[in-house]
């Protein structure tokens, strides 16, 4: 026994008091900070601020986002009032003191959704049939002539009669204008603003609850239901998800660790106090990482779990040999310190290699990959400190009561005859791994090569607003799931460039905003006859002034009787600039950097959003990436950096496995073994997933590290044993096992998240871990005679 190690556990036992009262109270104090603790499930935060795309993305936001709307749907029948129910909704939100305004949910709300039919429109209807008596009565006298004083008495009778038809029209239905039908009057749209834009999600999750409860109430007095959809609901669902993902894997990791270390050890006073520095290790992880990074993202959102995994490891390898020597000894300082000598080195260098490749996420040059790598880190810190020094320390108090009711149990048994059959079956063992290893390899390395830019979501595939948004898409008749918004400038050859863009085989159509509007309209012919009442009623001033004046005046029904003048596009975008209102804007026209470009519709000819089309899009248009308005453009962007710079994650993982293993183990042989033992792992982890249906994305690539650093940690240990002692390394193979199982026992927690993106990890991560237990437990023994 060495002196070292024995002065460190006589120091540590002997001062254990003092050092468990400093260490709650640091611990204390550090968790108190978890109150701040926030979790931003935006993808596109992952993107680098100074990126052009995410620039131009910004600025594009800033433009088109002036005020963001809710669409409220409710699912009506022909027994409901409509009228009545928007405005006994409008009631019901003004009581809510987050609530803004109503949003006109007439032409220019529904064409900023992509829902318009103006020739079913109930809107145009009910306005005409209301301002009727009106084009009567300026038919019979012409209000502007002031010449004669006689015509002054008729034009007062006139303005009263006027002002008596609108206000009988704002009686009978004062929501005119803030609701749209569906043509087959299934479902009545409305739009709500609030006083905060869905950036801060703080209020968001506040008012979303507030908004559900006004239409139970609603669905409850009507017998209807109602649904809501567009960005407040989308970013509330898909925040609350990860924050319940983040919570349900964190807690049932907990769970499911204690319950395998309690039938592993049958000891309950073990078990508990594991148990309490698993919490706090956790705790002062989640502390220290919301003192420095303020909030979470949806990668760092599991790296509770992820810790928790891989933290308990170096707990199970001391406690295990600590247990085991304590018993055989009866004596628990010499016990510790024999542990110390045996495993503390181990450790280390598994703890230094996993953070190393937890660190090589950095040159991703991301910042939510740097943030794991950071968290993940200072994680992985925690945990060895707490489990190497503090776990030991907590035992010491109760060490008589752990030695009496410790049970000898069966496990251990079957790992001594494990221990006897490995090197028995070497050859066979030896074979069926690199068979599997090396077919499911050939497909992992086909999955990897085509990297997918189209993850399943993050929300539930069930969630409320995919499902009201596609259920309006389809009563209104018209979707725009798939369709890109493009710019072009306007003194450009937009035919030129329009052609251009066709050429690509992925591109089913391209139409302007003219072309948009026609096939919307309807035949042009039949809408000049429809809109010829509201052509006089818009060129008429005093009419405007009138219907200004009470609220049912549209800046859309100018725009209207522009389209249908307008010879062309251009004359139609240049002639709309003055007339048309800031909300509507968005969808014509958009200035980018001092310049107007009108906007043109390209509709893929594949799904944009599976089977990695935005990929094959996008790739066939790059040179015009930054045309593109949306967020599919950034995502690309994201998706693109990714798979570049992810291979020089891969490259540093492997140097520094290779450099620490080296520097453990002093042999090049066992080097060479872990380096080549870990990519195969990985390469047969993504093979297997391949059959699986799950791609290589953005999130399963994360388990490569995370694997490396499982797998390496495994590798260091039975090398280490098996050299120390070839007849008691048995206990190596225990420990080792146990800290795969409790490994994926937590990522197998992920298999209840909500969303399919952290399914897919999760599968992914046991499989991974699965495959490396057997290249670590089975292989290194057979290669070690």
């Amino acid at each position: 026994m060495k002196k070292r190690y024995l002065i460190i556990s006589e120091f540590l036992t002997k001062n254990y008091k003092w050092l468990l009262i400093l260490f709650f109270i640091l611990s204390f104090g550090i968790i108190y900070n978890l109150k701040n603790l926030k979790i931003n499930s935006d993808l596109l935060e992952l993107l680098p601020k100074d990126d052009p795309i995410a620039i131009s993305y910004k600025k594009e936001l800033a433009q088109q986002s002036e005020s963001e709307v809710m669409i409220v749907a409710f699912y009506i029948n022909n027994n409901i009032d409509h009228k009545k129910l928007a405005l006994d909704f409008y009631t019901r939100m003004k009581a809510l003191p987050e609530f803004k305004d109503l949003a006109k949910t007439d032409v220019s709300l529904l064409l900023s959704y992509g829902f318009l039919n103006v020739s079913n429109s109930r809107l145009i209807d009910e306005l005409m049939n209301n301002i009727k008596d009106t084009f009567n009565a300026f038919s019979d006298i012409n209000p502007y002539d002031f010449k004669s004083f006689e015509y002054i008495n008729d034009t007062i009778y006139l303005l009263d009669k006027l002002n008596k038809n609108f206000e009988s029209s704002k009686e009978t239905d004062p929501m005119l204008g803030y609701y749209t039908l569906s043509p087959d009057k299934k479902i009545m749209v409305m739009g709500v603003t609030f006083k905060e834009p869905t950036s801060n999600l703080a209020f968001v999750n506040k008012i979303i609850p507030k908004v559900k409860r006004v239409l139970a109430s609603i669905n409850q007095d009507y017998s209807i239901k109602t649904g809501l959809t567009g960005a407040y609901i989308y970013s509330y669902e898909a925040n609350k998800t990860v924050s319940f993902d983040f919570s349900i894997t964190t807690y049932l990791s907990i769970i499911l660790i204690i319950i395998i270390f309690y039938i592993t050890f049958g000891n309950i006073i073990t078990t508990i106090l594991v148990f309490v520095s698993l919490l706090i290790s956790v705790g002062v992880t989640l502390g220290l990482s919301t003192i420095v990074f303020k909030e979470f993202n949806i990668l760092t959102s599991f790296v509770a779990a992820i810790t928790l995994g891989l933290g308990i490891d170096y707990g199970i390898h001391i406690t295990s040999r600590l247990i085991t020597e304590f018993k055989e000894r009866k004596n628990y300082i010499e016990a510790l310190a024999i542990t110390y000598e045996t495993v503390l080195i181990p450790v280390i260098f598994g703890v230094l290699t996993t953070i190393f490749v937890f660190l090589s996420l950095i040159f991703m040059k991301l910042p939510a990959f740097t943030q794991m790598a950071l968290i993940s880190s200072i994680g992985l810190f925690v945990f060895a400190i707490i489990m190497i020094f503090i776990t030991p320390i907590t035992f010491y108090p109760f060490r008589n009561i752990i030695l009496k009711t410790y049970r000898e149990n069966k496990i251990n048994i079957w790992f001594q005859k494990l221990g006897r059959w490995i090197p028995k079956r070497r050859k066979f063992i030896l074979t069926f791994l690199s068979f599997f290893v090396i077919v499911f390899s050939i497909f992992g390395i086909i999955n990897f090569s085509n990297f997918s830019y189209t993850p399943p979501g993050l929300a539930p595939t069930n969630a409320e607003s995919t499902k009201v948004f596609k259920d309006i898409a389809n009563h209104f008749g018209t979707s725009l799931f798939n369709e890109m918004q493009f710019i072009v400038r306007i003194d450009e050859d937009s035919k030129k460039i329009i052609e251009d863009l066709k050429k690509s085989p992925y591109v089913s159509k391209v139409e302007s905003y003219l072309d948009i509007l026609k096939k919307q309209l309807g035949d042009f012919e039949k809408l000049k006859i429809k809109t010829k009442e509201i052509s006089e009623l818009v060129n008429d001033p005093f009419a405007v002034a009138v219907l200004k004046k009470y609220g049912i005046y549209s800046e859309t029904l100018k725009i209207i009787d522009l389209a249908t003048k307008s010879k062309n596009e251009k004359d139609f975008i240049v002639g709309i600039t003055e007339l048309i209102p800031e909300n509507l804007r968005k969808n014509i026209l958009i200035n980018k950097d001092g310049k107007d470009y009108f906007i043109v519709y390209v509709t893929p000819s594949i799904d944009l959003n599976s089977n990695n089309g935005m990929k094959y899009f996008f790739d066939s248009l790059n040179k015009y990436l930054n045309r593109f308005l949306g967020n599919k453009k950034a995502l690309y962007k994201l998706m693109y950096i990714i798979e570049s710079r992810f291979y020089y994650v891969i490259l540093f993982s492997v140097f520094m496995i290779g450099i620490l293993t080296f520097f453990s183990r002093k042999s090049l042989k066992e080097t060479i073994i872990s380096i080549f033992g870990l990519i195969f792992t990985n390469l047969s982890a993504f093979g297997v997933i391949y059959f699986l249906d799950i791609k290589a994305t953005f999130l399963t690539i994360i388990s490569l590290p995370l694997i490396f650093g499982i797998g390496v940690d495994g590798y260091i240990h039975i090398f280490h044993a098996i050299d120390e002692d070839k007849v008691h390394y048995w206990h190596t193979l225990k420990a080792t096992t146990l800290s795969f199982l409790t490994t994926i026992s937590s990522f197998i927690t992920f298999q209840l998240s909500r969303g399919e993106l952290l399914k897919q990890f999760s599968l992914t991560m046991v499989l991974g871990i699965s495959i490396v237990w057997a290249m670590t437990v089975l292989l290194i023994p057979s290669l070690k005679k």
